[in-house]
């Protein structure tokens, strides 16, 4: 966490000042007589109050706790970025994970030798990225991940959140409607600002066969002029209807994640009233974990094969021609011609990849904002 504290820290400083400390000097009235902190030779407990013995007939101090402050401007920052600190950091992570799926879910080349052609094995895809590019195989299409997970991930919680404020007076904050409608506007919102970066990624991930006319890239710049000439603004954007198809995962995610969420905060409280204390206001760092994981977890199992789909819409030209052509069409293609299994093709590798991302970034967004709200909000 001491990176996401560096990030936010950076951001804080951005309108050229910082979350500060007032201190408070104030006098108490006690029983008819008037107290203030002037005691020079003080010490002070754990909770900040004077336990030192009175000098000079000076009575001793209560100090009270020193509050933080944060602008209305910095606030809007930190709630746009708070979801993008943790995926950069994941995404780094788990790249290697990414490239593997995705040229498993790929359609394959033709020859033998061709990476994705034994893509029913993932050990054999490992074999051959080894053998083509080195351990830097692993880590094709990061430059354009790290670039894109900041506004994708930003767009997507702020989406989120502005959503459930403007709805709340239809959909009570924690409801399935509230869940379901800024899930839908999160996962719009995201995919649509940043699919071209994710089409590019594919690309540099898919090794191109030349035997069937498909072009090596020689870098990302060679990549995004290749796709603008040959296939237009359009081809930056193929594959969004099957990204807005899977919104449904996020929908389902979020309202799951609400629902663990809100049992276990109930069953927390229960426990916290028999014991006379007063109920939580959050949950632990496992809970936060847990609950988004597993959330994550059931959306893509049930969701998945959209994944395929986008994959296989982003491909290039097989000899001058895209085999693929719409979401439901590839679905029926890869269903008529490779069955259920092609439908799931790298699903292991995507859950291994996305339950701990998800988590950790889930984890990191409850942090953050669990924080800023313990700030006071000034306008200057």
């Amino acid at each position: 966490m001491r990176a996401i504290t560096i990030y936010t820290t950076f951001l804080l400083t951005l309108d050229g000042s910082s979350c500060t400390k007032i201190p408070h000097r104030r006098r108490l009235n006690i029983s008819g007589k008037t107290w203030s902190g002037r005691n020079k030779s003080s010490s002070r407990n754990k909770n900040g109050y004077d336990v030192s013995s009175p000098r000079g007939g000076e009575l001793p101090t209560v100090s009270l706790p020193s509050s933080r402050t944060i602008t209305a401007r910095q606030m809007k920052i930190m709630n746009v970025f708070s979801g993008g600190a943790a995926g950069t950091v994941a995404a780094c992570i788990t790249s290697p994970l990414e490239v593997i799926k995705t040229q498993l879910q790929s359609t394959g080349a033709s020859s033998i030798e061709g990476i994705a052609s034994a893509r029913t094995s993932p050990a054999n895809v490992i074999r051959k990225i080894v053998q083509a590019d080195g351990l830097a195989g692993f880590f094709r299409g990061l430059p354009p991940t790290l670039m894109g997970i900041i506004p994708s991930r930003s767009a997507y919680f702020y989406a989120y959140e502005q959503t459930k404020r403007l709805i709340l007076p239809i959909f009570p904050d924690g409801s399935v409607g509230s869940s379901l409608v800024a899930g839908l506007a999160a996962g719009v919102s995201g995919n649509t600002l940043t699919n071209p970066i994710w089409l590019v990624r594919t690309r540099m991930q898919l090794v191109g066969d030349s035997s069937v006319g498909q072009k090596i890239y020689t870098g990302y710049g060679d990549a995004i002029s290749t796709i603008y000439r040959e296939e237009g603004i359009a081809g930056f954007y193929k594959g969004l209807f099957a990204s807005y198809w899977g919104c449904a995962e996020g929908c389902i995610q979020f309202v799951l994640y609400e629902k663990i969420k809100t049992k276990l905060l109930k069953r927390e409280a229960s426990r916290r009233k028999e014991l006379g204390l007063s109920p939580p206001t959050k949950l632990s760092n496992i809970a936060y974990l847990g609950s988004a994981s597993f959330s994550k977890g059931i959306a893509s199992l049930l969701t998945y094969p959209h994944e395929v789909a986008r994959t296989r819409l982003r491909e290039q030209a097989r000899s001058g021609v895209f085999k693929y052509k719409g979401m439901w069409g590839t679905l029926r293609v890869v269903s008529r011609e490779e069955g259920r299994k092609g439908l799931y093709a790298g699903m292991g590798m995507h859950l291994l990849k996305v339950i701990p991302n998800t988590g950790l970034m889930f984890l990191s967004y409850e942090l953050v904002n669990s924080w800023l709200g313990q700030m006071t909000v000034v306008e200057n």
